[in-house]
């Protein structure tokens, strides 16, 4: 049986401007860093890129806020990758060792000029019944 060990929260906002400008979308290099490759094919499969791309990394950076709030910090950009599932809904993977009793929950969400991400963590420990 598994029980709660740990649980923690996160929420950031994005300006999708900032995302929009030509120097960031064109930016490969930082591109790169932040997001995986089917990250990338996903954000710009879309007509306007920008707001995914805000939004993806609007939800790594609330993930990291709920990671650390568990004393989890240790993570880069690239072992977070962010995919829908078959209905659409916002999921994640981390693609690192040592990240397997972990499970996180993402919201996605932009509109107008902002993009926003709200991250749940929890950590879960593993209990032989008696």
């Amino acid at each position: 049986m598994k029980r709660l060990k740990n649980f923690g929260i996160g929420v950031d906002i994005e300006s999708i401007e900032r995302f929009g400008r030509l120097g960031v979308i064109d930016n490969k290099l930082f591109l790169n860093k932040i997001f995986t490759k089917k990250e990338l094919n996903y954000c710009f499969s879309k007509k306007k890129p920008a707001p995914y791309l805000a939004a993806r990394y609007a939800g790594k950076e609330a993930i990291f806020k709920a990671l650390s709030s568990i004393g989890e910090s240790n993570l880069s950009y690239k072992f977070l990758e962010i995919f829908n599932n078959k209905n659409g809904v916002p999921e994640v993977k981390i693609n690192k060792t040592g990240f397997n009793e972990l499970y996180v929950r993402l919201s996605l969400s932009h509109c107008g000029d902002k993009a926003i991400a709200f991250a749940a963590v929890m950590e879960l420990e593993s209990h032989e019944q008696d």
